[in-house]
């Protein structure tokens, strides 16, 4: 006697079972992770995008990695990017930056990882900096590309994780 296979039952299970994984995947280390999405993809010059950590639960003792999480569409039209960071990150003073991040190679091969038109990128800001949770931290991020809109551009975030979270 030959069994039916129930394909259609093993696909939802198994796809079920993929997307439990990925919603319970967090970084370990990971202290912060927010974004902002970028209206119709279309990031104009005067607009900051502003990240504030307050609250947040920071060991003494620990250093962390900071990232620029970014997010652009198959209209980008550009293979680097310059952005201004203002922030107090590594000291009570604010700080501003002007930052370089290549986003394609020198053939147009997107750096990163995509599906569907889109790519994302995880661009290194600081390495190592030391935090307390007795201060507020702020950063801000506006583009200084010559477009005014930028376009392709459709979200970007910031990523703050502990240096060695996972060793012992």
């Amino acid at each position: 006697m030959i069994l039916p296979v129930r394909t259609t039952h093993n696909i939802v299970l198994i796809s079920a079972a993929m997307l439990l994984t990925i919603l319970t995947a967090c970084e370990e280390g990971e202290v912060y992770y927010r974004f902002h999405h970028i209206g119709k993809g279309q990031w104009y010059r005067d607009s900051t995008l502003v990240f504030t950590m307050d609250s947040v639960d920071l060991p003494p003792g620990v250093r962390y990695d900071v990232t620029i999480e970014l997010t652009t569409s198959g209209v980008y039209p550009y293979r680097d990017l310059w952005l201004q960071i203002d922030h107090n990150l590594a000291d009570t003073v604010f700080h501003r930056d002007t930052v370089h991040y290549q986003l394609a190679d020198r053939y147009g091969k997107w750096l990163g990882s995509g599906v569907g038109g889109l790519h994302h990128l995880s661009l290194p800001f600081l390495t190592a900096v030391s935090l307390d949770r007795s201060r507020k931290y702020k950063l801000g991020i506006s583009q200084i590309m010559n477009d005014d809109p930028l376009t392709g551009i459709e979200k970007a975030g910031l990523k703050v994780v502990a240096v060695n979270a996972g060793q012992k």
